[in-house]
């Protein structure tokens, strides 16, 4: 009898023993991680002030790549939230939701989940550093509180090694994925950036290799607009529509890249060389001759692209297009791929190095068109 009572009192001593230890540990616990990027600093709070591109911030989906995402509320900013679910234990139930958001300053997510504790926070948090304040220091921190809860507070003692990892791992794989963004703070860009519906169109068509030395890309877009109005006049047709300039590749001596003039049939009125799908576009016989002419009758398919406008000279096109870029890898849009981009000529040839010359920029994107209603 008189071990069972040693043994009583040893076990009680022991409890007691956890309860002072648990009552001394602290009742919430906090970790951080930080990386350094040399992307521009709105750039980097737009890529987190969201949930387009959460699997590149965040591990779940590395964890289990069959995680359900549910979005709700606003695409960006306070009240964006997003629900996930998963039958791995690791991850569970529960959800993300922006509850605080300072453009350049800091995000804060309030986080869900089934593991112990509660108040759960991420905070991101940016800070201009390096050479000159070029770069910029993101710092994630957790934070969750256990209260009263003592097996909590024990649990606790081990946040940086489990939240800690899945911290350091996020933030990998977000300057992974900055990385590919190109190094333009889209966010100061005078123009609206959009999303638009790139109607079906008939054209001409040429493709052109021009060399960049002495005016080679005027000379050889002079030469075959001359080419394509003797085909316009030739078929009875009328110009629908600005010159539109697809890229194909740009390089350091020579720009090759394709001419597509809209045309309609000239007793049709303005406006019937698009349509919303290529079924739907007027048939026309084009009349093609002369020798050297390279000019041929198409219909292009219709697209969903980024869309901005641009005044200014002619080659800032390419930085123009690279904006739209980085705007919509940030937003998650899928990018068409090893695509540069076209751009419709608002101004005749002799006028697109002006400064006040005018066009609009498109990027094309991998969305099915949306039908017109």
């Amino acid at each position: 009898m008189a071990r069972f009572l040693e043994f009583l009192v040893a076990i009680l001593l022991v409890a007691l023993l956890g309860v002072a230890v648990g009552l001394a540990l602290p009742s919430y616990r906090t970790h951080a991680h930080s990386i350094e990027t040399n992307r521009p600093i709105n750039v980097a709070f737009d890529m987190l002030n969201g949930f387009q591109r959460f699997n590149d911030w965040n591990t779940m989906r590395l964890v289990d790549p069959n995680v359900k995402f549910t979005l709700s509320g606003p695409a960006s900013g306070v009240g964006a939230k997003l629900a996930f679910s998963s039958t791995n234990p690791t991850i569970g139930s529960g959800s993300w939701e922006i509850v605080e958001s300072v453009p350049g300053e800091k995000i804060v997510f309030r986080v869900e989940d089934e593991a112990l504790g509660h108040n759960k926070t991420m905070r991101f948090t940016f800070e201009r550093t390096g050479r000159n304040q070029r770069n910029v220091e993101v710092t994630k921190r957790y934070r969750v509180e256990y209260g009263w809860n003592l097996i909590g507070r024990y649990a606790g003692m081990y946040v940086a090694t489990s939240a800690g990892k899945r911290l350091e791992n996020g933030l990998r794989l977000f300057s992974n994925a900055m990385a590919g963004v190109p190094r333009i703070d889209y966010t100061i860009y005078e123009h609206p950036l959009q999303v638009v519906q790139v109607p079906a169109m008939n054209a001409l068509k040429v493709e052109v290799t021009a060399p960049l030395a002495n005016d080679g890309f005027a000379i050889s877009l002079s030469n075959q607009l001359q080419w394509m109005e003797r085909v316009v006049d030739a078929s009875g047709f009328a110009k629908d529509g600005p010159l539109r300039i697809v890229t194909i590749e740009r390089g350091s001596e020579t720009y090759v890249f394709t001419m597509l003039q809209p045309v309609r049939d000239a007793e049709a009125p303005e406006g019937s060389s698009r349509a919303a799908t290529v079924a739907e576009l007027p048939v026309l016989e084009a009349t093609i001759a002369g020798e050297g002419n390279q000019v041929v009758f198409t219909q292009t398919a219709p697209m969903t692209a980024a869309n901005t406008k641009w005044v200014g000279p002619a080659p800032g096109l390419q930085r123009v297009r690279d904006t739209l870029r980085a705007w919509a890898m940030v937003r998650g849009f899928p990018i068409e791929p090893n695509v540069q981009g076209f751009d419709d000529y608002s101004v005749a040839i002799p006028e697109m190095l002006n400064p006040d010359a005018e066009f609009q920029a498109f990027l094309p994107l991998r969305i099915e068109p949306t039908p017109a209603q």
